[in-house]
């Protein structure tokens, strides 16, 4: 009779919370302060009554399937109601918090149902297998399935509600300090190669010098490589050379590196642009070949516009060749691997090349 007199006392708190927790909050100041400690006391009946519940119903034995040693299953019926207890009051803050968080939709606004409404199925998983337990007429009748299992999976997903948001805060601080301690020996690695560096070519310098690279590791490179006595005639040998991976690393420093003698520059861009323009006829014509030219034709025009603009008229023959050479519709591609960037490449350099021929025609 005691043991049913605590469930109903402990029912009715749970009723009062979900009261509590279905009214729409409107107010501020002081009498939102005063709702807030109205929550509080309803939280607070909720737990103790619970517990003396939860007590009363260890010393009648209903969990003696815990464990036949005493002071396990008191452990065990302690983390139990814990796991429960913890969930629900969890629940019953966190849904107050997102009042404020109504611009949730999609998937996430589906993934904080179970949340938002936490306090109010979380206790049936409670509630009705003390109410089995406490009638040995129910539980007679019953598997003890269904009185162990819900507390089993309430004290776990109570447990769960609690800690999974601040696993997943500690795994991005973690995550964030792992990639920031990863940049930083990069970029440290990358220092001491350059400082480090005693070749007499430039070339292994060249990929520290990226448009795209940290700034601090790109100007050391350029410092260096212009601490070497023939750099640009090295840049202007790259650019001569007949493989485009060479004619590539050239393009790659003047891509936003200054020269001091752009003008001697000028016949090695000029014999480096059919090269280039070659290739890619080729590769455009195989219907097997998804090779879209080794140097990207938006970093070509970029140069010549940055650092060769006085001189476009020298280079204007060639890049019609090359706007002849992409306009055409190549084969279909037999390969469906990477096509989208095949032709998302193609179309790219298409608009560079007649952006640049729209500014110098």
């Amino acid at each position: 009779m005691f043991g049913n007199l605590l469930l109903g006392l402990t029912s009715t708190t749970y009723l009062a919370l979900i009261i509590f927790n279905l009214q729409k909050v409107t107010a501020t100041g002081e009498r939102l302060m005063g709702y807030a400690f109205i929550g509080f006391v309803i939280m607070a009946a909720y737990a103790v009554s619970s517990l003396l519940l939860t007590i009363f119903i260890t010393s009648k034995g209903g969990f003696n399937w815990l464990s036949d040693t005493k002071t396990l299953r008191n452990i065990g019926v302690g983390i139990l109601w814990s796991g429960m207890v913890a969930g629900v009051v969890y629940c019953a803050m966190a849904r107050m918090e997102f009042r404020s968080s109504a611009h949730l939709s999609g998937m996430w606004n589906l993934l904080s149902l179970p949340v938002y409404f936490g306090s109010l199925w979380l206790p049936l998983l409670m509630l009705v297998p003390y109410a089995i337990i406490l009638n040995p007429e129910w539980q007679s009748t019953l598997s003890p399935f269904f009185y162990k299992a819900p507390l089993l999976l309430g004290c776990f997903l109570g447990f769960g509600l609690v800690l999974i948001p601040k696993i997943v805060r500690t795994a991005k601080t973690v995550r964030h300090t792992e990639s920031a301690d990863s940049s930083q020996w990069a970029f440290n690695a990358s220092m001491q190669e350059i400082n480090k560096y005693q070749d007499p070519s430039i070339k292994g310098l060249l990929s520290h010098t990226h448009r795209n690279n940290d700034e601090r590791i790109r100007s050391a490179a350029v410092s260096k490589i212009k601490s070497y006595e023939n750099w640009e005639g090295e840049l202007m040998e790259m650019l001569n050379h007949p493989e485009l991976s060479d004619v590539y690393w050239g393009y790659a420093f003047l891509d936003g590196n200054k020269i001091d003698h752009p003008a001697d520059f000028i016949q090695p861009l000029k014999k480096s642009l059919p090269l280039m323009a070659d290739g890619l006829q080729k590769s455009l014509s195989d219907p097997n070949s998804l090779y879209i030219g080794y140097i990207q034709i938006e970093t070509v025009c970029r140069v010549l516009e940055t650092q060769f603009k006085d001189s476009s008229d020298l280079f204007l023959p060639d890049m019609l060749r090359l706007q002849e050479i992409l306009n055409k519709t190549p084969p279909e591609r037999t390969s469906k691997q990477d096509k989208q960037y095949f032709d998302e490449s193609l179309n790219s350099y298409r608009l560079a090349v007649k952006n640049w021929l729209d500014s110098h025609q």
